[in-house]
This record gives structure tokens, C-alpha cells and sequence, in this order.
């Protein structure tokens, strides 16, 4: 193993690792040319991870690396998260699903993304989750390529499905039907 790879620490995130998950949010939202779709702010990011009803957990990626102080004390930086949540198959039974999965691009290539998968998938048998779904979006085909090469199947052209969502503004019309 390299250098870089004994300095990688993948974990459960906790609240005080809200600030720089956000961040990792934003520069994936930047990747995906979303960047303006990004409301979320900090405090709801803590309350909906952390509070007490929390709709998301997350692992994160550390790159621990000594400090430049000379006291020998490790300075560390959040470099890639998986954040999930729970659902449930009406054909299958439990499921996790994967909302975002980001590595900064520095440290791709290196290993971490397959690591954060690995992990998942172990929460997933841990859970006794028989799947775990997600998207990508269709042009980020190395993506695409990577999932498939995991044994990952687009259930788009599998099962012909179409993913749909309704935005607050039309929950708000359909509530007051």
C-alpha cells in the first residue's frame, strides 16, 4: 500500500463533520453543473443527519497527515462521504439507497471510492438489506462504467422505470387538494 493509502480513514460521520460534508456536497453539485440546486443549509444538514429524527446517514472519508507544527499532532480533512438512508422494497424487503457517493478529484483513482462501496455493502449485509439503489447521472459514463464492472445493473434499460419526483411547490398544491 502506498503512503497515501495507510493515511486514509473511512468512518461513521457524526454532526461536528456536517461543515465539510456540506462543502464535498457543494463541489459535487459543481461536478454535476447543479450548483445552483444546492438549498441545503448547514443547521437543516445537522438537524436532518443528527437531530432527532434523523433521514440520512453518512460515512466519510478522513486523509490524516501529520501537522505542520512539528508537535507530532495529525491535522485531518474530510476528502470524499457516502451519504444513505434506509428504504423498503414491497418486492424485496430492505434496501439502502445511496443518495451521493464523492471523492475530491485530487484523490481518486487511489482506491477510496471502491473502499466507501465496500463499507456500504457491509452495512447493507449488516442490515440484512438485500439491495442497495441509486442514480447516475447518463452522461458521466466512467461512472456508469465503474458500477456495471461491480456487477451494478441500470434497472432503466433492465426494467424500463422512470424515476420521477414531485418539487415542494407541487407537495404543497397536491397537500391542499
Amino acid at each position: 500500500m502506498s503512503k497515501l493509502a495507510d493515511s486514509i480513514v473511512i468512518r461513521k460521520g457524526t454532526v461536528d463533520d456536517c461543515e465539510s460534508t456540506l462543502q464535498l456536497i457543494k463541489e459535487l453539485a459543481e461536478y454535476e453543473n447543479m450548483s445552483s440546486q444546492v438549498k441545503l443549509t448547514l443547521a437543516q444538514f445537522k438537524e436532518d443527519g443528527f437531530g432527532k429524527d434523523p433521514y440520512y446517514q453518512l460515512l466519510v472519508v478522513e486523509n490524516c497527515h501529520p501537522s505542520d507544527s512539528g508537535t507530532g499532532e495529525k491535522m485531518t480533512k474530510l476528502i470524499g462521504y457516502a451519504l444513505y438512508f434506509k428504504k423498503y422494497s414491497t418486492f424485496e424487503g430492505r434496501s439502502i439507497y445511496l443518495e451521493d457517493i464523492y471523492v475530491t478529484p485530487a484523490f481518486r483513482k487511489q482506491g477510496i471510492g471502491m473502499s466507501l462501496l465496500k463499507n456500504l455493502a457491509q452495512l447493507a449485509i449488516s442490515e440484512k438489506c438485500v439491495r442497495i439503489d441509486f442514480c447516475v447521472l447518463s452522461w458521466n459514463k466512467s461512472a456508469i462504467d465503474f458500477y456495471e464492472k461491480l456487477g451494478a445493473v441500470d434497472i432503466t434499460k433492465l426494467e424500463d422505470w422512470h424515476y420521477f419526483r414531485i418539487f415542494n411547490e407541487q407537495i404543497k398544491k397536491l397537500a391542499s387538494c
